[in-house]
């Protein structure tokens, strides 16, 4: 059965109608409502990597590891093990264990582990994702024709070799040394499902071993329709035709998923890990707005909210009793200099001085008021909330601190008269101002800046604010973003900061800065990466190219337990904040499962 076939089963078993609310006798059920909707189950695709996405997945697939909140490796043995056999050339050894299972109850293979190797590698695929400038693919029809997984992974690409299979064991040889090694490959989609579906196989173990043989005889017929069901067939919109095809390997399994509405998961009754399923079911509410969550609370229909963190629901919070709220820090907000546009941070601007373009940033960044941006907007939301100090938080909240001195608009003003800049200097900032806390960040550095002699306005959209984050770079000189975590924390820095690396969009280029990255993504040793993390980052400091400020806050409220509502309602601790951002939630749902 081709890929397009799959699209028709998937829609033929279910219908997609609205499901009713969950029953109020449901002492089984917990109810979360979250802002973000669920995309994909799939975690090699875009939307399978959405917040909502990473939310569902987190909960339904377990796998050799996970990446909690700093960046780190957290290994689950009742799952298997990930061990590094060697360093010259860097070969990894996966043993999957006996108690490694999907949710239909077929034991996780080593295909399923070949599968995944072969569309993240990119080495199968005849055809590449073309993005525009909003990061929208313009090239479907062309993708859906030839062999596309068009998921090539940073890492995985440096493994050109078929992976080695012995027994239950799987085991990679990079051409390369690649940092992130620990966390580059797990299971994801079933191969033994894929081979039902697309191959016509019903057995089992048949149907995974059939992917095998498609993926090491290069059958480009059987690859065109595998890449096509493997990069389409998870999706929410199929899946809420028939939430059958969702067979997962973590303590829940996907059981129902209405639109952008909701998702139920419950308990994975072939589960067989460590960490089982703590409820009968778990319902993800995902449409309600901020204060519709807080409503929803009071009146007992939900058991924990996660809304925007914003005044009026922080008022709304305090109205309702015997709750408890919690809150915290998600993406850390900076402030990242545009040095490729012909601004005021470019050497073009100054006839290639560069040390001139330096001297202008760091007076910029001289007079950025963090502690005031933290009492005055961030504070009043969290707090415990302090100014963020890494600046590589793609890799974790706290990697890459460096020294950050006070502001000082003196200095700044001085630092300009130096280099002889005439003021006032204008300064476009690219942030959306729809958000509070970036609108009130926005206004402090406004206010502060203009003292030593720059002018801060808003820059002018040209095509939407990420199209032009990533083509225009002529229309902006600063980006007030929030920076969200990644799955590869060494890739992701490598990209975004080494010279005309994949999402560099300031254009930053320096030596030192690729010198260090390159030493990074080579470093193997889980425990010097942290230092070389750092190193990257000084010389980020040292060039004045980007700035951290604060994490963006966020809320958690949890119904508190009640003894009388023991066989009426879920009896809950206080639930840990919700950071969306983090490129794994396996570690936010521990109060949903227990101890085997």
């Amino acid at each position: 059965m081709g890929g397009a076939a799959l699209v028709v089963v998937l829609g033929l078993v279910l219908g997609g109608c609205t499901q009713p609310e969950p029953d109020p006798e449901r002492a089984g059920t917990v109810v979360v409502a979250v802002g973000s909707a669920f995309g994909s189950l799939n975690a090699g695709t875009t939307l399978g990597r959405t917040p909502g996405s990473t939310l569902v997945r987190s909960l339904a697939q377990s796998g050799f590891v996970s990446v909690d909140e700093v960046g780190a490796a957290v290994f689950d043995e009742s799952f298997g093990t990930v061990e590094k056999v060697a360093d010259s050339p860097l070969t990894v050894r996966y043993t999957i264990s006996p108690t490694a299972l999907w949710s239909d109850g077929v034991p996780v293979t080593p295909d399923d582990l070949v599968l995944e190797w072969a569309a993240r590698s990119g080495l199968y695929d005849d055809v590449t994702p073309e993005i525009d400038a909003s990061g929208e693919v313009t090239n479907g029809d062309a993708l859906d024709a030839g062999v596309a997984f068009a998921a090539t992974s940073p890492a995985l690409v440096h493994v050109p070799a078929v992976p080695i299979v012995e027994g239950t064991s799987v085991t990679l040889v990079y051409d390369v040394p690649v940092a992130d090694w620990e966390v580059a490959l797990d299971v994801n989609v079933p191969a033994h499902v894929l081979g039902a579906t697309v191959l016509g196989i019903d057995d089992p173990a048949e149907a995974a071993a059939a992917v095998s043989a498609a993926i090491l005889g290069e059958d480009k017929g059987a690859l065109r329709s595998l890449s096509l069901a493997w990069r389409t067939g998870l999706t929410a919109e199929l899946l809420a035709e028939d939430a059958t095809a969702a067979v997962t390997t973590g303590p829940y399994v996907v059981d129902r998923v209405v639109g952008e509405e909701r998702v139920d998961l419950v308990r994975n009754e072939s589960y067989e890990g460590a960490r089982p399923a703590a409820f009968d079911r778990v319902v993800l509410r995902t449409a309600l707005h901020p204060l519709d969550q807080v409503t929803a609370l009071r009146d007992d229909e939900v058991d924990v909210i996660a809304p925007t963190d914003t005044a009026d629901v922080l008022d709304a919070l305090e109205d309702v009793e015997d709750v408890t709220t919690r809150s915290g820090g998600d993406a850390t907000l900076q402030l990242q200099l545009q040095v490729a546009g012909g601004g005021p941070f470019d050497p073009a601007t100054y006839d290639g001085d560069a040390a001139k373009a330096a001297a202008v940033r760091k007076a910029f960044l001289a007079t950025v008021p963090r502690d005031a941006v933290v009492s005055s907007v961030a504070e009043p939301l969290w707090a415990d909330a302090a100014p963020a100090d890494a600046l590589l938080p793609a890799a974790g909240a706290n990697v890459g601190e460096v020294d950050v001195p006070e502001a000082d608009v003196a200095d700044a003003e001085r630092a300009l008269a130096d280099a002889g800049v005439p003021t006032p200097v204008v300064v476009r900032v690219l942030t959306d101002t729809a958000d509070p806390v970036r609108l009130g960040v926005l206004d402090l550095v406004t206010e502060q800046a203009a003292e030593a002699g720059f002018a801060v306005r808003r820059y002018e959209q040209a095509d939407g604010m990420v199209a032009d984050l990533r083509g225009a770079p002529s229309a902006w000189d600063v980006a007030l973003l929030p920076v969200p975590q990644s799955d590869l924390g060494a890739a992701a820095t490598a990209a975004r900061w080494r010279t005309q690396g994949s999402t560099n969009v300031t254009g930053w280029t320096s030596p030192e800065t690729d010198a260090a990255v390159d030493a990074l993504t080579a470093m193997v040793d889980p425990e010097a990466r942290t230092d070389a993390f750092d190193a990257v980052a000084a010389t980020l400091a040292d060039g004045a190219a980007v700035l951290s400020l604060v994490r963006q806050p966020v809320v958690v409220a949890t119904r508190d337990a009640d003894p009388e509502d023991e066989g009426r309602l879920p009896q809950l601790e206080p639930v840990p904040p919700l950071a969306l951002s983090r490129a794994d939630l396996t570690s936010w749902w521990d109060w949903a499962r227990t101890d085997a």
